[in-house]
This record gives structure tokens, C-alpha cells and sequence, in this order.
């Protein structure tokens, strides 16, 4: 699967923001230690941006358009970007702990070495996304359509997977302890250099489907 990668100028102008207004437009910045936590606004649109170390803590910014724009080391948690707009955008080492994004649609996306314990995408549409070295601890995917997804390396411990689309999904070297709706994963391929992992997913998907594990012995 190709990723597109952001299209950004290779000289941004520089700006200092302290709050964003609704149907705000912001093209072609360099944004870097900026404090837009618990900002509300509707319609704001980033485009061509780059933003590091920058602050959206809290922020509720339903239906973002967010293109071709670069986040690193930026705290995006217990955002809320109700039925964002995400095309040809990487994020890093950034802390997204609590984010939600239900109804988001996610295009060309990576988000690499990043922390998303909590977040939430429920009915998100991921189409050639891919997660990276991320932690997810008890994320929520309900009814998110996963079937342009690649997770490598992630931790998805706890996380919520029912009524899930994946027909297509990618999982690799993942950690699944006590994930749960596994049954809705039906179509993704699951990929595990260690026999322990893939054993780990195959009981993780056994105890998902009501079905116990025992040795003879044990019936006894």
C-alpha cells in the first residue's frame, strides 16, 4: 500500500495564534509551540501546515479539513474533531490519549511512535492509513471501516473492534491482550514473526467466540 506523503512548500511562513475562529482558513504556516488548547471552533480548515510541539489539548473542532500537513511532538489529548477531514497527513511522537474522531475520514494517513491509549474512532473510515510503533491501550473502533488500515508494531491491548469493516486490514507484530470483538476482524490478514504473538491472537479470537480452550485431562 503507497502512502502519499504531505505536500508541504519548502519555505512555511511563520505565525503565533492564540485561538481559531470558525471557518478559519491557515495555508502554507510553521507553526511551532503554540498553545490551542481547548479551542472550539466549526469548518477550520490547515492546509499545506506544519505544526510541532504545538498544543490542541482538549480542542473541539468538529468537521476539521486537515491537508497535506505535518504534526510532530504535538499534544492532541481529549481533542475532539467530530466528522474531521484528514488527507495526506503524518503524525509523530505525539500524545493522542483520549483522542475522538468519531465520523472522521482518514486518507493517505501515518501516524508513527505515538500514544492513542483511550482514543476513539468510532464510524471513522480509514483508506490507505497506517499506524506505526503507536500504542492504542483500549482504543475504540466500533463501526469504523478498517479496510485501507495497516497496523505495525502497535499495542492494542483492550481495544474494542466490534462491528468493525476489515476486510483488508494489515496487523503486524501487534499486541491483542484482551482485545475484544475480534470476530468483527473477519478478512484482515494477521501477520506475527513470533509464535507467541500469533498464539496470543489465536486465543485472544478463541475467547472472543465464546470458545474454551482445555487439555483431556481436564474434562476428567
Amino acid at each position: 500500500m503507497k502512502i502519499a506523503v504531505p505536500r508541504l512548500r519548502s519555505n512555511l511562513d511563520a505565525a503565533d495564534l492564540t485561538e481559531l475562529d470558525d471557518e478559519e482558513r491557515l495555508l502554507d504556516l510553521a507553526l511551532e509551540d503554540i498553545d490551542l488548547s481547548d479551542q472550539e471552533a466549526e469548518h477550520v480548515e490547515l492546509s499545506g501546515c506544519r505544526l510541532t510541539r504545538c498544543k490542541l489539548a482538549g480542542s473541539d473542532l468538529e468537521k476539521l479539513i486537515l491537508v497535506d500537513a505535518e504534526l510532530a511532538q504535538c499534544d492532541i489529548a481529549n481533542a475532539r474533531w467530530s466528522d474531521a477531514a484528514l488527507t495526506r497527513v503524518a503524525i509523530s511522537a505525539s500524545r493522542m490519549i483520549g483522542f475522538a474522531g468519531p465520523g472522521a475520514s482518514l486518507q493517505h494517513i501515518t501516524i508513527r511512535d505515538s500514544v492513542l491509549d483511550f482514543a476513539s474512532f468510532r464510524f471513522s473510515r480509514f483508506q490507505k492509513v497506517e499506524l506505526t510503533d503507536c500504542r492504542l491501550q483500549n482504543a475504540d473502533f466500533v463501526s469504523a471501516d478498517l479496510t485501507g488500515a495497516v497496523f505495525r508494531n502497535c499495542d492494542l491491548s483492550g481495544v474494542e473492534f466490534s462491528q468493525v469493516k476489515a476486510a483488508k486490514a494489515v496487523f503486524v507484530d501487534c499486541t491483542w491482550e484482551g482485545a475484544k470483538g475480534l470476530a468483527s476482524l473477519a478478512g484482515a490478514t494477521v501477520a506475527a514473526a513470533s509464535p507467541i504473538d500469533t498464539l496470543a491472537f489465536t486465543s485472544a479470537v478463541t475467547a472472543a467466540s465464546g470458545i474454551t480452550l482445555a487439555h483431556p485431562d481436564e474434562l476428567d
